[in-house]
């Protein structure tokens, strides 16, 4: 259940933020992890949850 709750606090923060960069400086955890825990939900559920743009990242 902890890697679900995971994705909760990660998935909450980038909708609050707006960005995976944003999210990540507030939680200290780098955009990729946080990208990692969300691309393995969308693909089990076999839909995105987000927009992903390139000014995103930096």
């Amino acid at each position: 259940m902890f890697a679900f709750s995971r994705f909760l606090i990660y998935f909450t923060e980038v909708a609050r933020q707006g960005s995976l960069r944003k999210a990540s400086e507030v939680l200290h955890v780098s955009a990729s992890s946080i990208d990692r825990q969300i691309l393995r939900v969308e693909q089990q559920l076999d839909m995105p949850l987000f927009e992903r743009h390139p000014s995103d990242y930096v």
